[in-house]
């Protein structure tokens, strides 16, 4: 499995290739485990950033000469990859202002004053690479399982831990899902969200819920109403409880 993929922007080919050819080598250099996608245009990489996955690596050229530059291409990405790592790669040291302005949160910047000097260029590339390499050992350890929605302009994150559960909205292709801070109603279908709550604390066999097993206070299994720390009581049918009565048994 990989852990980040690779990026590489910049709209002038001979450059673009040099990067691709001394970036590659020092990730291998440091053993970092990757997929260099090939695609360059801010377009198309939006394309691939929206298709999930992360956090992912970012090499953006500042004055992208495309409909869009590298400070604005960074600002989308951070739409769907929060914790991404975002590197400038510039001859343009007087545009650093406005990446922070535009509050894209750059991992580093490397200049290409001496771009095509190997001996000057590399130690940056390494440098860079070193904290983007420790950050994400960091962000590996602390890792929480979560689930990542997109529901129109809305993009959730949510620890799985602090989802209590998730209710089918009858009569339409809507989800309401209720955390231990707050509820949201998002443009997917149950078992769609069910695909990720795969921790081991939710039970998913019920048709219109997914219940956080670490939220369950009482089940009354003859009247068919399950109490969850949040104070909702939740009812089902006999038949339908039965399921989770099922399910505790195989639990010993």
């Amino acid at each position: 499995m990989i852990d980040m993929k690779v990026f590489i922007s910049d709209d002038q080919e001979q450059q673009r290739l040099w990067l691709n050819d001394i970036i590659t080598a020092q990730l291998e250099a440091l053993h970092f485990n990757y997929e260099l996608v090939s695609v360059w245009q801010p377009t198309d990489v939006l394309a691939a950033v929206k298709d999930g996955g992360g956090p992912n690596l970012y090499f953006l050229d500042i004055v992208l000469q495309r409909e869009i530059n590298g400070i604005q291409l960074a600002s989308k990405i951070r739409d769907y990859d929060p914790d991404g790592f975002i590197v400038y790669v510039t001859v343009r040291d007087d545009m650093i202002p406005d990446t922070l302005s535009a509050m894209t949160t750059p991992t580093g910047f490397i200049s290409k004053t001496n771009m095509f000097d190997k001996a000057k260029f590399v130690p940056e590339v390494q440098r860079v690479l070193q904290v983007v390499k420790k950050r994400l050992g960091m962000l590996q350890q602390s890792a929480e399982p979560t689930l990542t929605i997109r529901s129109g302009a809305l993009l959730l994150t949510l620890k799985l831990k602090d989802i209590i559960y998730c209710e089918k909205e009858h009569g339409l292709r809507t989800t309401r899902i209720v955390t231990t801070t707050q509820s949201y109603v998002v443009h997917k279908n149950l078992n769609t969200i069910k695909e990720q709550l795969t921790a081991m604390y939710f039970f998913n066999e019920f048709q219109s819920y997914a219940l956080n097993l670490d939220h369950v206070i009482t089940v009354d299994f003859n009247k068919g109403v399950i109490s969850m720390d949040n104070h909702d009581h939740l009812t089902f049918s006999r038949g339908t409880i039965k399921k989770l009565r099922a399910y505790y048994q195989t639990q010993g």
